[in-house]
């Protein structure tokens, strides 16, 4: 992994609001929110659907706008940079994994190889599309889905999917991993598995990983655990009266990252 330049967090968003227009109605889905996530570093922010997660997401990547605001990755101000810039920025240091997957009947390698294709699409280099197609391979093998390069997606049970978005996200060895309810169609054992992965690809590569989640069994292994209600993002998971759970550490246990049961 190409590591970013400078010291410092190598995310930070820093009084970060965002409001939407719902007919008459302004809807405020994040309110001077404010968090730091450093390289190696996993943070997990909680919260209902709808609530706020995906957007804070996407203002993290680029993707979208805040209303006011800053969005720092690694010491580079996002809202600044161009429309080129951020795309590079998202093919390469910075990545997202979803649960949308692709939206064409494809094979999963070519899948998984696509953000790398559209980033070589300049380079006219013989040998570039054999590069990437042994760089999905790789990941695709790292995360233990080697098995599924020939399958399509409406063929692939929740958690092969599951494993098939984690390869794309991490075939350009990003510097930032940036996870949208992943887990959402999981069972524990699932659950369980995959977190463990992205742990272990966070030690391995000193990759940040910022995710969103609906589920606090997937928030367990995390570092740190924010919650985002309301618009606002607190320290630790809310109990149901509305405290705040603080949480120890965790130590990654090993566990078996074979091809589980369908979610």
């Amino acid at each position: 992994m190409s590591t970013p330049e400078g010291t410092g967090a190598l995310l930070q968003l820093t009084g970060v609001s965002k409001r939407y227009r719902r007919g008459p109605q302004e809807l405020c889905v994040l309110r001077d929110v404010s968090l730091e996530l450093h390289a190696g570093e996993i943070v997990s922010v909680l919260g209902m659907r709808g609530g706020g997660k995906t957007t804070l997401l996407r203002i993290a990547a680029g993707m979208e706008s805040a209303d006011e605001g800053a969005v720092r990755f690694a010491g580079r101000d996002l809202t600044g940079l161009s429309d080129g810039e951020l795309s590079r920025l998202l093919g390469g240091q910075i990545a997202w994994a979803g649960r949308s997957g692709p939206g064409m009947r494809v094979r999963m390698l070519d899948y998984v190889a696509m953000p790398l294709l559209v980033g070589k699409r300049r380079e006219r280099a013989r040998g570039a599309r054999k590069t990437v197609y042994r760089q999905a391979r790789c990941a695709l093998e790292r995360v233990g889905a080697a098995g599924c390069e020939e399958q399509r997606w409406e063929d692939l049970s929740d958690w092969e999917r599951a494993l098939v978005e984690t390869a794309q996200a991490i075939a350009a060895e990003p510097a930032l991993l940036l996870i949208d309810d992943i887990t959402d169609a999981l069972g524990i054992r699932e659950t369980d598995a995959l977190t463990s992965l992205l742990r272990r690809i966070s030690r391995e590569s000193r990759t940040g990983i910022l995710m969103a989640l609906s589920d606090a069994q997937a928030a367990l292994w995390s570092d740190r655990i924010m919650t985002l209600s309301g618009g606002t993002l607190t320290q630790g998971p809310a109990a149901p009266g509305g405290n705040v759970i603080e949480f120890p550490g965790h130590a990654t246990p090993q566990r078996d990252l074979g091809r589980g049961s369908t979610g």
